[in-house]
This record gives C-alpha cells, structure tokens and sequence, in this order.
C-alpha cells in the first residue's frame, strides 16, 4: 500500500485539445463501484475534427496540429518531461494510453523513468483530468485557433 510519501513522487500528465466553441459536444459520466453499466449513458465519439489547440500538462505534489508518438517525445517528453523528471530522484511518470503515449517511440523515450501504470479509460485516476475539465467549462467562448493560444 503506498503511503503519502509514496504519493508526492508521482507527476501525473494529459494532454487535452481546446476547440473553437463553447461545447466539444461531449458529456462525462461516471459510475459508482458496484454501478451496472447503462447504455443509453454511453457517448458518441465524432471523428470530425473542428479548429483546435493541444495543450499537455502535468501535476506534482513538488511542481510550484495533431499529437503523435514522434512530436509527444520531441515538443514534450525530451525538452520539458525528461528534464523534469531527472530533477526530481525518484519521481513516478503516469500518463494515460492515448496513442502518443503508447507509440514504440515514446515508449522507448520514457522506459528510463519510473512508471506508474493506469489501466485504459480511467481518467478519475488522474487528478490532471479535473485540471482540464475545469479550465474548458471557464474559457469564454473563442471564434479562433489566435484566440485558444
């Protein structure tokens, strides 16, 4: 069982795309444990994609286009995640298993690190997902990719 200790090493990281609009026409559920699982409250996903920024962060109890495998290791993981964490002895890595994420290349980046895994489809296991959900529902309403930068 890990400890508080334990828990302050951990830098959980997501990434989440802003679109133009108020609404990215998507609604969260959760379930109870226990919760039978309910399809008329099951989502849609739309392929179409609107005008959009990507943005990734990341959360630590220390801490005061398109995303593929390839731009998540040389925009994010090499010039800020790695450096990040060397600076931080003993720090466990936790990302969710988007596609960037799981490419071989990214993979091979990241396997020098300590990491913590996170079953698919679990985003209430990461804290930083609540970062994402409360910074969209508080954005005004943007009519540009200039306006979301």
């Amino acid at each position: 069982m890990w400890n508080v200790t334990d828990w302050q090493k951990v830098v959980f990281s997501d990434e989440s795309r802003f679109v133009l609009g108020t609404d990215d026409n998507r609604v969260r559920m959760g379930r109870r444990p226990g919760e039978r699982y309910n399809s008329p409250h099951t989502v849609l996903r739309y392929t179409a994609r609107t005008a959009g920024v990507m943005v990734w962060g990341a959360i630590a109890y220390v801490m005061r286009g398109t995303l593929t495998g390839q731009r998540y290791v040389d925009d994010i993981l090499r010039p800020h995640v790695g450096p990040f964490l060397n600076g931080l002895p003993g720090a466990y890595f936790q990302q969710d298993n988007a596609r960037p994420h799981t490419a071989r290349f990214a993979q091979d980046f990241v396997r020098h690190f300590q990491i913590l895994p996170r079953p698919a489809h679990s985003p209430n296991l990461s804290p930083v997902e609540h970062v994402w959900d409360r910074l969209k529902r508080q954005m005004p309403s943007c009519h540009s990719v200039h306006d979301l930068e």
